[in-house]
């Protein structure tokens, strides 16, 4: 026993001294810490994007409110009534919970100590950061975390100075839990209600992230690899087993995996220290979720080292059948013919993805067949492109031996065997580009709803608001609309169908048929109202109807496309239920929108809602582009792991190539043959996955670029991309090419 630990001890220090005495061993050493620290980082954001939705999740049904009334009770006995408010601050979405305890032993959520008593309101922390000050009433308290989705929801509990909620129009709540979605569920209140599901988050974090960190781990494991083939060859030649080679693996790159798991280890330990913020994106990382969730994120650090040290064993095993002791270098090239196999299924899958969205729409399960799609397009992608550069080597090499041309023949026959070698060289290539033109693309799809928004923000500003007056609030709208600026306007909006159905409704008409009912739309005021919107004062107070157009901006932009034309009238103001009053500054002049959103509910109750023009789509575009940051900085991380692989690998591909073509000179008596074969070798392989890695590129935004969806790939940037790709690929040639002729000079025979 004790001589089996010492001949283990003995093999793991020889695989150390080994790697220190490698000729590559610093480039290696180098690209395994990296690539375990992106690995590790890789796991725990996986894991902590499950604990986050887990524990996100709990924390919602914990305080959805639940009515379970007894026997004989009615919606009356209920002991507490809830009327959900909706709102905007900085065009983020808030949640208000306008409550009346009818009842002393009214249930309380969780994160509350205390109904607020009439005026009063309980903020969420980050709602009380955004400066709203009393625009729900006086703050008495913030919601403890316990009771918050996250810790940066916008939400709150507030409850009005006199007006009661009706049973009939409010949530009612005997108590507050129900059970949880689980993780991959969404919907419920507050941020719950605006989150993709976890399935989707974990395939872009995947393809995004880790994809590229998987590409980084197989380049680390086999750079330099040509000596420790051939030491893995020679000890198994000697009777060497497997496990001895894996101890003389193992203790070659141990260093690198101890080195890159300490550098991940500190940002495990802050996450679990303290609430973090995700650098551009804006994300609060909550440490009580990552905490109840120690072991399994400790597990995920201390997996990384152990994946990567099995990928170092299963990357330099012995080759051969049963007890041979011959190598067999060529089945190493098994795993690459696999996945060269597979790509026409991923393709085929991106391919078909726009007719299921034409035909299903983007529901969840072709959303994620979309996104698989897209993953394994990108992970197979260099082995078919390998597979194709080695059958095209076989044939240059045919070419040499037919012509004589010495550097065709070495390169082609080199890359005929070697795909591992071609899929290692072009994948950093191929997965950039097609990295950085699904980044480019998928904010594309929704530039033009973001472009819309954004002008109507520009022009307008906070100048036009609208105010939807609920039933029963007439007296309290004249209140409200007594303390406006004196500077501003008012209009009355009157819509048939309501300003959200813009495009009319289909009724059945008097013969059975179906007939689309237009919407029409009503605005009257005094004489200076109508005409700061644009319009012309009528000398009667019966409505004459009037075109749209350029002249009338503000209503073109508060109307759907569909309402071409409106009826105007000279009337007094008189709102009621369906009415929508717009209030304007006549000289375009900010309004005080804080003070108007408090004192309309404070005088019409929490069914008011008073928003800027375009607000409800600048909401929206605020959200989208919150979601949409994550695919920029999950892309960058990407694509930085990906160019700093393909770096280090081109790094060692130059010194391999310096190395093991020193010695050709003096059989060639010509020192060009080194640029023949840099030339054959790695420029044109390089030049053809920049070629390839392109039109893959477009064939991988297909789901993105093709109707129903919009998006778009600019030629410009795939241009700019094989330019800089084709150049890089001369430089890597021509450096490899000098590096030889200068190891040709200092090359001497040896009994190697």
């Amino acid at each position: 026993m004790s001589s089996d630990r010492s001949l283990n001890s003995q093999l793991l220090r020889m695989g150390r001294s080994a790697g220190r005495a490698s000729a590559d061993g610093r480039i290696r050493l180098t690209a395994l810490v990296v690539a375990t620290f992106a690995t590790a980082v890789t796991l725990l954001s996986v894991v902590a994007a499950w604990a986050t939705y887990e524990q996100r999740s709990e924390r919602g049904a914990a305080r959805t409110p639940v009515v379970r009334l007894d026997e004989g009770q009615t919606r009356q006995d209920a002991p507490l009534r809830m009327q959900l408010f909706m709102d905007d601050v900085h065009d983020r979405q808030v949640e208000v919970f306008y409550v009346d305890p009818v009842d002393s032993d009214a249930p309380l959520p969780p994160g509350v100590e205390s109904w607020p008593q009439p005026g009063e309101a309980v903020l969420s922390p980050a709602l009380v950061t955004d400066g709203v000050g009393d625009r729900y009433g006086d703050v008495i308290g913030t919601i403890a975390p316990e009771g918050l989705a996250s810790p940066g929801e916008r939400y709150a509990y507030a409850r009005h100075s006199s007006e009661r909620l009706e049973a009939d129009n409010s949530i009612l709540a005997t108590h507050f839990g129900t059970e949880s979605t689980g993780a991959f569920g969404v919907g419920g209140f507050g941020d719950l209600a605006l989150i993709r599901p976890l399935s989707t988050f974990l395939i872009l974090l995947t393809g995004m992230l880790g994809l590229p960190a998987a590409m980084f781990a197989v380049v680390a494991t086999r750079l330099g690899a040509a000596g420790r083939d051939r030491r893995t060859a020679l000890v198994a030649s000697l009777g060497g087993s497997r496990r001895q080679l894996a101890l003389l693996s193992i203790g070659e790159a141990a260093p690198a995996l101890l080195a890159g798991t300490a550098l991940a280890a500190p940002l495990l330990l802050a996450a679990l220290a303290t609430d973090l913020t995700v650098p551009g994106v804006g994300y609060v990382l909550a440490a009580a979720d990552l905490r109840a969730w120690a072991w399994q994120l400790t597990g995920a650090l201390f997996a990384a080292p152990l994946l990567l040290g099995a990928l170092v064993v299963l990357m330099h095993q012995r080759s051969g059948p049963g007890r041979s002791t011959r190598p067999r270098a060529q089945s190493r090239g098994r795993l690459v013919r696999t996945g060269a196999l597979l790509c026409p299924v991923f393709l085929g899958i991106l391919s078909w993805t726009p007719t299921a969205l034409a035909t299903h729409g983007a529901s969840t399960s072709v959303v994620l067949l979309s996104l698989l799609g897209t993953v394994g397009a990108l992970a197979t992608l260099p082995a078919a492109i390998a597979v194709l550069l080695a059958a095209a080597g076989r044939g240059v090499a045919a070419l040499g031996h037919r012509k004589g041309y010495a550097g065709a023949l070495l390169a082609g026959r080199w890359t005929g065997k070697h795909p591992g070698f071609l899929s290692r060289l072009v994948a950093g290539v191929v997965i950039a580009v097609g990295l950085l033109s699904v980044v480019q693309v998928y904010p594309s799809m929704h530039s033009e709803s973001v472009r819309g928004a954004l002008e109507v923000r520009e022009r307008f500003g906070h100048s036009v608001v609208t105010v939807e007056v609920p039933r029963g609030a007439e007296r309290g709208a004249g209140t409200w609309l007594s303390g406006l600026p004196r500077d501003s306007e008012v209009a009355v909006l009157d819509s048939t169908l309501g300003l959200a159905n813009g495009a009319g409704e289909v009724r059945e008409g008097p013969n059975g048929e179906l007939v689309e009912v237009k919407q029409a739309v009503k605005v009257h005021g005094s004489c200076d109202a109508l005409r700061g919107l644009g319009l012309d004062c009528p000398a009667s107070r019966n409505a004459r109807s009037v075109p749209l157009s350029d002249a009338t901006p503000a209503l073109r932009a508060l109307l759907p496309d569909s309402v071409t034309e409106v009826g105007v009238a000279h009337r007094p103001l008189t709102p009621r239920d369906g009415n929508t009053l717009v209030v304007y500054s006549p000289k375009g002049a900010a309004l005080p929108l804080g003070d108007l959103k408090r004192d309309a509910l404070e005088a019409m109750g929490s069914s008011t809602l008073v928003q800027a023009v375009g607000q409800s789509w600048i909401g929206g575009t605020a959200l989208l582009s919150a979601q949409l940051r994550w695919v920029t900085l999950l892309g960058v991380v990407g694509v930085a792991l990906v160019a700093l692989a393909s770096a280090l690998n081109c790094l060692a591909e130059v010194m391999r190539f310096a190395r093991s073509l020193a010695p050709v000179s003096v059989v060639s008596g010509s020192r060009r043959v080194y640029a023949s074969v840099a030339a054959w070798t790695l420029a044109l392989p390089l030049c053809a996955a920049a070629v390839l890695g392109t039109v893959s590129a477009v064939w991988i935004t297909l789901p993105y670029v093709t109707p129903p969806r919009n998006g778009e790939l600019p030629p410009q940037m795939l241009t700019a991309a094989l330019a800089v790709l084709s150049v890089l690929a001369v430089v890597v040639a021509s450096l490899a090419a000098l590096a030889a002729v200068r190891e040709s000079g200092r090359w001497r025979p040896r009994h190697d």
